[in-house]
């Protein structure tokens, strides 16, 4: 065969290969005098696992080559920019693995035009405040016409500084704002550290009286934020902040995401906490004060507030538009399959996978079951639940548990409870009242998810984790501290639910016909519904009140909870309970002696029951039954914290 000199320079992708894979493609041609470049820049054909025009778009792009799709162009292409080639993978097994004669045209998937010099002015500018850049005129031949122009250069430079600063006041913290960068062909391992310093301002005296005025008239601060009181658990924290404040806390919650697809720890509990604090505060921000004043907001989110109100136009971060990439976008995505967290998702990346495509297509062998489900029902997960169809999803599982044991309970949990008209998945709990069916609540779930199976409604089961030992025993004594796997003790079922259909179609024909059946004038048709996510807990009776409570607040809300509980009582809070960090002995949730759950002290003490007639038992006005809500109070008591309503935990 002859050599492969004549080609014009060629680099290989590394998508979907390893290093090893890829050091051997590269050795084996220049074995044929091919000429292989180091750097993607100086190469003209691209050689790799692609299949398709747009995604051999999409990975020049990651190279850092923009590029004008001439692929199915008859013209010839101009002269002003150089034409890439990307082939697959196959002309090379044809040629230099199997010896055959091959044109590479024929193997070529995708033709782009890349000019330099478009490529570089398509660069995102280095501030987000700063216009966009005009291009400069060709660099003057003489030595004294660059001089005048680089002098007019510097003092345009000066009169824009000089201008932005008479209109910006000066900001403690703005040494901390992030500075953007230019698109990276690799995936960066965390944000820029770089951070620019604002230039401070030349407040004049008219402007200095307008900031003075508007500081005197700034609304009176709520306790909590004149104590400075550090644990969101302290303090309502509503699900509606004020309109004003809410696309500055849209933009906290992207950064937060990115720290999350780079697991950066450090920051995640950083901006969880400032979100928390944003969230609870009852006035629009007018000054930079009042967000420096908030407990976990200090200079840093005080310069973000200033950078986010001032910019040009106003609401742009820096810290924003430097992850404003497709790498953090492909890692969202793939953060986004169910079964799969942000070190998944840049495993994905790594391996060269950049839509969920490539991951069917070269990875679905390796997946776990969970990961294979959430990848196949992707699109359906994402599809927002309405509040209507979580009531009918907790009615559903109250009727069947009710039929294995007659008089339990259930009570939905997560963001539903905290007033969301709509949430991505639905949490509910199961228990009785009486405290000697522990033992039977605990037994109810194998054949509770064996019945909703057999109806239709639980169409996959992820996960079913029942506990080394009982959590109660038939007195309802609770046994702590059995927690492993990321789970806690309570049994649960995570899995996959369906709403039934039964509609009749045009044709009279029943949608919920059975597929055995021999009636040719029915026929068994597709459920249109989207499939949910559903998880399923089981609490004993006298661990009712600390699970709902673990699972009814926000993220952050649940996490200063237990550094409440720990920094105040030294105490360990769970959905199993409170225990003593010194002695392990568990702290009885209120008196604990009464046969049943969900009646008051006063209740107790008059010797009420819960009568096991479900239709005499006190409810609110979705249905839920008011005894689940006695038990959190009664929570809330012995740690003596204030009770905040569930709406009140949105902490976020």
């Amino acid at each position: 065969m002859r050599d492969l000199s004549d080609l014009p320079t060629l680099y290989v992708l590394p998508t979907r290969l390893d290093d090893t894979q890829r050091a051997q493609i590269i050795a084996n041609l220049e074995s044929k005098k091919c000429r292989v470049a180091s750097s993607a820049r100086d190469a003209d054909i691209f050689l790799g696992d692609v299949l398709r025009p747009k995604r051999a778009a999409l990975e020049l792009k990651f190279l850092g080559l923009n590029t004008t799709d001439v692929t199915k162009s008859t013209t010839a292409p101009p002269s002003s920019g150089r034409l890439l080639k990307v082939v697959r993978l196959e002309w090379y097994k044809k040629v230099v693995t199997e010896g055959a004669e091959a044109n590479i045209d024929d193997f070529t998937v995708y033709r782009g035009l890349y000019s330099s010099s478009s490529s570089t002015a398509a660069k995102p500018s280095s501030s987000p405040k700063m216009t966009s850049p005009q291009k400069r005129p060709a660099s003057p031949t003489s030595p004294a016409e660059q001089q005048t122009q680089e002098r007019a250069r510097r003092e345009s430079i000066m009169r824009r500084a000089a201008m932005g600063a008479s209109n910006k006041s000066s900001v403690p913290g703005t040494r901390h704002l992030r500075q953007s960068q230019a698109t990276r062909p690799s995936p960066p391992s965390s944000p820029s550290q770089k951070r620019p310093r604002l230039l401070l301002s030349r407040e004049s005296t008219g402007s200095h009286d307008e900031a003075e005025a508007a500081l005197a008239n700034l609304p009176p601060p709520p306790l909590w934020v004149v104590e400075k009181q550090k644990y969101s658990c302290t303090r309502s924290t509503p699900a509606s902040p004020p309109p004003e404040n809410k696309a500055f806390l849209d933009a906290l919650y992207k950064i937060r995401l990115n720290r999350t697809l780079i697991s950066d720890e450090i920051g995640i509990r950083a901006y969880s906490t400032a979100i928390a604090a944003v969230s609870a505060f009852p006035y629009p921000f007018t000054h930079v004060s009042q967000v420096r004043a908030l407990p976990g907001c200090d200079g840093k989110i005080a310069g973000l507030w200033h950078e986010f109100t001032h910019s040009d136009p106003p609401g742009r971060l820096a810290a924003i538009d430097e992850t404003d990439t497709s790498y953090y976008h492909t890692l969202e995505l793939f953060y986004n399959i169910w079964g799969a967290g942000a070190h998944t998702a840049r495993a994905f990346y790594e391996r060269g996978f950049r839509d969920l495509d490539d991951i069917v297509e070269h990875h679905w062998s390796h997946l776990t079951r969970v990961q294979q489900i959430g990848v196949k029902f992707y699109d359906e997960f994402a599809i927002k639940i309405p509040r209507l169809e979580a009531l009918a999803v907790r009615d559903a599982v109250q009727t069947a548990a009710r039929k294995l044991l007659p008089g339990a309970e259930a009570a939905i949990v997560g963001g539903f409870r905290r007033g969301k008209a709509e949430g991505g998945d639905v949490d509910l709990l199961v228990t009785h009242p009486r405290v000697s069916k522990s033992r039977d609540v605990e037994e109810l779930l194998v054949p509770l998810v064996d019945k909703l199976e057999a109806e239709g409604l639980i169409t996959h089961v992820l996960t079913i984790h029942t506990p080394s030992r009982f959590v109660a025993s038939q007195t309802g004594e609770v046994f702590p501290k059995r927690s492993h796997h990321n789970f806690d003790g309570i049994p649960k079922v995570l899995c996959v639910w369906q709403q039934p259909w039964d509609e009749i179609d045009a044709d009279g024909d029943s949608q919920m016909a059975n597929d055995a059946t021999t009636d040719t004038t029915y026929r068994a048709k597709k459920n249109p519904n989207p499939h949910r996510r559903v998880d399923i807990l089981f609490p004993p009776p006298r661990c009712a009140g600390s699970t709902l409570t673990s699972w009814s607040g926000a993220t952050t809300f649940e996490r200063d909870l237990r550094r409440y509980v720990r920094d105040k009582s030294f105490w360990k809070f769970s959905s199993e309970g409170i225990t003593d960090r010194a002695t392990g002995n568990r702290i009885p949730i209120g008196d604990e002696k009464g046969e049943f759950i969900g009646l008051t002290a006063e209740e107790e003490q008059s010797g009420a029951i819960v009568d096991d007639d479900v239709s005499k038992r006190g409810r609110k006005a979705d249905g839920e039954w008011v005894g689940w809500e006695v038990e959190e109070r009664k929570l809330f008591k012995v740690l003596e914290l204030e009770w905040r309503e569930p709406t009140e935990r949105c902490t976020g």
